[in-house]
């Protein structure tokens, strides 16, 4: 099973309608295709964790770089994994707020995430919450 975090730039114009219905699509879609992962919006990037079958992942990923509602997206982990982060999740969605712990318990479905996607999540998390300080 392939596990991938991508991070991106949203586009500046998108609303609350539009971030809605982006989760619910790749709710939908996710479910369809044996996905589970967790999205992280921050008011100006999107990190995403995305799990399942190599070949469905890849798919996904075909469809997700091209999409205009986002640009700049980079790869910042890919591996194989024997267990599933998020598997009770078609697509977890997360808009940031509050404590970071609170945030990284709330995403970790299951009480643990692995030790590098928790830092990489923890540092996402960080930089949002110090962007909307500033």
């Amino acid at each position: 099973m392939l596990s991938i975090i991508y991070v991106s730039v949203a586009d500046p114009l998108l609303g609350t309608d539009d971030i809605t219905k982006l989760v619910e699509q790749a709710q939908r879609n996710n479910a369809r295709d044996e996905l589970t992962g967790a999205l992280i919006y921050n008011g100006h990037n999107f990190m995403q964790l995305l799990e399942g079958p190599s070949a469905k992942v890849e798919a996904c990923l075909g469809l997700i770089r091209p999409d205009r509602r986002h640009s700049g997206m980079v790869e910042i982990r890919r591996r194989h994994v024997s267990e599933r982060e998020f598997s009770g999740w078609s697509m977890l969605y997360h808009r940031l707020h509050g404590d970071v712990e609170a945030d990284l318990s709330r995403l970790a479905a299951n009480g643990k995430l692995d030790e590098q996607d928790e830092r990489l999540m923890a540092n996402f998390i960080a930089l949002g919450a110090r962007r909307g300080a500033g």
